[in-house]
């Protein structure tokens, strides 16, 4: 007698429900994983990381915990979750472009720049919280230390390669390791934000701003041939 085939996932189990709906492709789906997440982020904000339960988590959303697991598997899970829309965020406001292939395309670096850093900590401030939280938690998970790590390198070498542009055109000295100057300048700027606003170190906004752009600009030596 042949045998049946076993499913891979036996029906009514929390992963078997999780692979059926967990995606949010339906508009109800979506509407429930953004309320989990919602959820989620107020209990992590609240409690921390480690403190935070699912319990908490499934009150505050009313509803019940199978609700939950149809869409996450663990506390670490929703964790990750939020924090790939927060880097996603982050990432987004950092996407000014600071130059291209043209010789006009460096002509504003500068305000370009200025602009890309103050999004930058305009969206941190937004996100202290959890950007807090998610160095934290990159020391314990090695998926969220490895994404903090790929985002860092990706922002790096996109400053680097800025650098270089300039470099070609004489508005930076040739001299500069690009690549180690953009690792310095995104740590300055990115523990910066992280004082100011994760560890709440008070710095006139204005200032701060003006301050971090002057030095990015002196620190790369950046003279604009205009």
């Amino acid at each position: 007698m042949a045998g049946k085939t076993p499913s891979a996932t036996p029906e009514g189990t929390a992963k078997a429900r999780r692979s059926q709906y967990g995606r949010g492709v339906s508009e109800r789906g979506r509407r429930m994983r953004a309320l989990l997440l919602a959820s989620a982020r107020q209990v992590f904000e609240r409690d921390g990381y480690l403190d935070a339960r699912v319990a908490d988590i499934v009150q505050l959303a009313g509803v019940s915990h199978g609700t939950f697991y149809t869409y996450f598997d663990s506390k670490l899970e929703v964790f990750r979750a939020l924090i790939n829309e927060v880097s996603e965020e982050v990432v987004d406001a950092l996407t000014v472009p600071l130059g291209g292939d043209s010789d006009t395309s460096t002509s504003d670096f500068a305000a370009r720049l200025d602009l890309s850093n103050r999004r930058f900590l305009d969206v941190y401030r937004k996100n202290h919280a959890m950007l807090r939280l998610m160095e934290q938690v990159a020391t314990i998970d090695p998926q969220v230390g490895e994404q903090r790590v790929f985002h860092r390198r990706v922002h790096v070498e996109r400053i680097s390669a800025s650098i270089r542009k300039l470099q070609g055109r004489g508005l930076v000295d040739r001299d500069l390791d690009a690549r180690t100057a953009a690792a310095a300048l995104a740590a300055m700027v990115g523990n910066f934000a992280y004082y100011w606003f994760a560890m709440g170190e008070p710095f006139d906004e204005e200032l701060a701003k003006a301050t971090l752009h002057r030095m990015w600009l002196g620190a790369i030596g950046y003279h604009d041939a205009r």
